[in-house]
């Protein structure tokens, strides 16, 4: 049975977030694979190539030690690794489930915050640490997104967790009382 890039990128993730850890690496790591998905975002055709039979082992090799030389040896170990292992493509899978690990670890959440106008600093602030108390979480990255069709209120999502205090989602609630009560 195949794996799925996403199975991939967790047991890669696992393995090289173990090895970081009894290294003592795992910020070092942690960047390397922030700056490696960038590069693979920014060359959507470097996966194809490094993965792909358009081009052969050695021009590929040439690849990755060009890739390779702005990394640290665990990293350029860890490439290697993947490379032999023909698991490039799953590079971006590897670095997603990498940084979900290391922020399950340090308690460090990603929220988006959806209002109808933009958020003061003070009033991202006091959200975030609303956040905090309310999932146990040491840090918060908030995204803020402004949407004027909520009308009012506030949405925020933090995971698959939903708080929907926006004017529609009132409104919404109303009709459907007023519907089910005729």
């Amino acid at each position: 049975m195949k794996l799925s890039k996403y199975q991939v990128g967790k047991r890669y993730s696992k393995a090289l977030y173990e090895v970081a850890k009894e290294q003592d690496s795992i910020e070092e790591m942690l960047e390397d694979l922030k700056s490696l998905k960038q590069v693979y975002e920014e060359n959507p055709s470097l996966s194809f190539a490094l993965a792909g039979r358009s081009i052969s082992r050695t021009e590929k090799l040439k690849i990755l030690e060009t890739l390779n030389s702005q990394f640290g040896e665990l990293m350029q170990d860890f490439l290697s690794l993947v490379f032999d292992n023909n698991r490039m493509d799953c590079i971006v899978e590897i670095a997603d489930a990498f940084i979900a690990k290391y922020d399950e670890v340090k308690g460090i959440v990603e929220a988006t915050v959806t209002t109808t106008i933009g958020l003061e600093d003070t009033q991202a602030k006091t959200l975030e640490s609303v956040i905090k108390k309310r999932f146990s979480v040491n840090k918060v990255n908030l995204m803020k997104i402004v949407d004027p069709s909520i009308i009012g209120g506030v949405i925020i999502r933090v995971g698959d967790q939903v708080v929907d205090g926006s004017v529609v989602k009132r409104f919404n609630d109303i009709k459907k009382t007023l519907l089910v009560n005729n």
